[in-house]
C-alpha cells in the first residue's frame, strides 16, 4: 500500500470534513442491516477502551515516522544530491511493499526464529518471581506501533526529500550572512519543510487505519483495528458502520493534533478536495465485506483509488496547464485545434500516462490489502494474480503455521507486488511532465 501522489492540500475544517464523511458513509451502510441486528445499540466500554488503544498506536506510529524520516531525509541532504536520490528510492520501496508481508515478516523472524517475545502472541517468561509489567505494556503498544511505522516511515522518508526540493533554497544566502551550516539545515531548511510534513502526516491518517487493521489483526492487539477486522471477515453490516464512525473520530482527533506542529499552508477549495480527502480505501474495505465475490466486487476498490487521487491529479494538471503558452498562442493566431495539438495534448497524453501507472501500482497494493482482509476475494482473481496473491490470504491458523515455519511464498509474493508497484511508480516519475 502506498500514498505517493502528486502534493494536494486538504480543505478547511479537515477533522470536521472526516468526522461528516464517516458518519454519511456509515448511513449508507444502514440499508444493508439485517432487522434483527442492532445497529444503534450503543458500543460497550471495552469498545472505547479498544479505539484509545489504537488511537496511542497510531499517534506513535506517525510520530516515530516523522522523527526517522526527518533525520534520515536531512542526513542525506547533508550528504549530497546522489545519496538524496538513492534514499528516496528506498524509502518509496520501503512504501510499496504490502503491511501483511511486513507484519508476518516480522512475527516470522522475531518469535519464529529468535524466539523473542511479543506480548499479545508470545509473552515474555521471566525466571522466578521477576516481573515487569510496565516493560510487558510497554512492548504491548510498541510492537504494534514499530510496525505502522515502517511503511509510513518510507513514505515519509520520500516525502522529506521530494517537498525538500520543492522548497526555496535559502543556503547561499544564508552561508553570506555567516550562518553554519547545521543551523542552515535543521533549522531554516527545515522550518520551511514543516508545513508540506503536516500536510503529508494528515494525507497518511487516511490510509494508517487500514495499516493498523492488518497490524493488529496479525499481533492479536486488543484494539480497534483488530475489532474491525473481526467484522469485516464476519461480513454483517453490524459492527461496520460503528468501526467506520469510530474510525472517522480517530482520524479527525489526529488530524486536529497535528495542526499544533508549526507552519501553515493555505488551504484547498473545492468540491473535489472535499471529495478526495476522505478514508476511501477503509470504506471500500467495508463494502467488499458486504458484497457477494465476483470480479465486480472489485470495482468499488477502483472507484476508491480514483476518488483518492482526484484532487492530487486534478491540482497537478491545472498547475501544468496554467503554465501553458495557451494566450500566447492565441496573439500569434493559432486556432483551437492547433492549440490541442501542439500545446495541451503533447502535456495531456504524459500526464494520463503518468496518472494510469500509479493507478495500476496502487491497485496492486490496495488488492493485497483486500485479500489479506478478505481471504474469498482470491477465488475472483484470474490465474496468475490469484498465484501471485494467495500467499498473503492466511485464511487460518494452519497457514498461519506454515507461514511461520517458511515464510518464502509470503516474502516472494510481497517482492513481486513491491518491484511490479515501484517499476510502475518509476515510470509515472519519469513520463509525467514538468513545467515551471
Amino acid at each position: 500500500m502506498t500514498s505517493l501522489q502528486p502534493f494536494s492540500l486538504p480543505p478547511r475544517w479537515l477533522p470536521l470534513r472526516l468526522l461528516l464523511g464517516g458518519l454519511i458513509a456509515a448511513l449508507l451502510l444502514l440499508p444493508f442491516q439485517h432487522h434483527d441486528a442492532k445497529v444503534l445499540a450503543l458500543p460497550g466500554p471495552d469498545f472505547w477502551l479498544r479505539c484509545s488503544s489504537s488511537l496511542l498506536v497510531l499517534a506513535t506510529g506517525l510520530l516515530l515516522a516523522l522523527c526517522i524520516a526527518v533525520i534520515v531525509g536531512l542526513r542525506a541532504r547533508q550528504i549530497g544530491p546522489r545519496t538524496e536520490k538513492f534514499i528516496a528510492l528506498l524509502g518509496r520501496a520501503l512504501a510499496c511493499v504490502p503491511v501483511v508481508v511486513l507484519t508476518w515478516g516480522f512475527i516470522s523472524g522475531w518469535i519464529g526464529r529468535l524466539g523473542w517475545p511479543v506480548e499479545s502472541l508470545m509473552p515474555a517468561q521471566f525466571p522466578g518471581s521477576q516481573r515487569a509489567p510496565f516493560a510487558q505494556a510497554l512492548w504491548e503498544f510498541l510492537a504494534p506501533a514499530l510496525l505502522l511505522a515502517l511503511p509510513l516511515c518510507g513514505e515519509m522518508i520520500h516525502a522529506v526529500i521530494m517537498d525538500g526540493r520543492s522548497i526555496s533554497n535559502l543556503d547561499f544566502s544564508l552561508r553570506a550572512r555567516g550562518v553554519p551550516k547545521a543551523s542552515r539545515l535543521w533549522l531554516h531548511h527545515l522550518n520551511q519543510l514543516l508545513p508540506l510534513l503536516r500536510v503529508r502526516l494528515q494525507s497518511l491518517c487516511l490510509i494508517a487505519p487500514v495499516y493498523l487493521i492488518i497490524i493488529e489483526d496479525a499481533l492479536h492487539f486488543m484494539g480497534w483495528g483488530d475489532w474491525m477486522a473481526q467484522s469485516l471477515r464476519a461480513g454483517g453490516a453490524g459492527g461496520i458502520p460503528l468501526g467506520f464512525v469510530s474510525g472517522a473520530a480517530m482520524l479527525a482527533l489526529l488530524s486536529a493534533s497535528l495542526q499544533l506542529l508549526p507552519g501553515r499552508k493555505k488551504s484547498a477549495a473545492g468540491f473535489v478536495t472535499t471529495l478526495a480527502w476522505q478514508p476511501w480505501l477503509l470504506w471500500a474495505l467495508g463494502i467488499l465485506a458486504l458484497l457477494p465475490t465476483s470480479l465486480l466486487s472489485w470495482l468499488a476498490l477502483w472507484i476508491a483509488l480514483l476518488l483518492s487521487g482526484s484532487a492530487a491529479w486534478y491540482h497537478a494538471w491545472n498547475h501544468i496547464e496554467a503554465a501553458l503558452p495557451i494566450d500566447a498562442a492565441r496573439v500569434c493566431g493559432a486556432t483551437d485545434s492547433m492549440i490541442w495539438r501542439d500545446h495541451i495534448s503533447r502535456v495531456l497524453h504524459p500526464m494520463l500516462a503518468a496518472w494510469i501507472c500509479t493507478l495500476f501500482a496502487q491497485t496492486l497494493l490496495c488488492i493485497a490489502v483486500a485479500c489479506a482482509m478478505l481471504p474469498r476475494l482470491i477465488d475472483s482473481l484470474n490465474g496468475p494474480l490469484a498465484k501471485i496473491y494467495r500467499p498473503l490470504a492466511l485464511a487460518s491458523a494452519q497457514d498461519a503455521a506454515q507461514t511461520l515455519a517458511d515464510p518464502t511464498a509470503l516474502l516472494q509474493s510481497g517482492a513481486t507486488i513491491a518491484l511490479a508497484a515501484l517499476c510502475l511508480l518509476q515510470v509515472s516519475r519519469i513520463v509525467k511532465p514538468r513545467l515551471s
